[in-house]
């Protein structure tokens, strides 16, 4: 979750394009899901939207760089 965050807090929102504007957004829910699953004790689930979230931050962070 703290790499989806960082690399989500590096992309600037205003520049995006809408169709990258809704991962982002995306991005944003898996993060806050993620937390909200830890705090419930579902590691395995917040594992996985935890990875959701890196992946898209990650390709929004690389796709923003071209």
């Amino acid at each position: 979750m703290a790499r989806a965050t960082a690399d989500l807090n590096r992309i600037d929102y205003r520049r995006l394009p809408a169709e990258s504007r809704a991962d982002y957004d995306t991005a944003k829910r898996f993060v806050a899901q993620a937390e909200a699953a830890m705090a419930a004790g579902d590691w395995t689930y917040a594992r996985t939207l935890a990875d959701k979230a890196r992946d898209l931050a990650s390709q929004l962070v690389r796709a923003q760089t071209r």
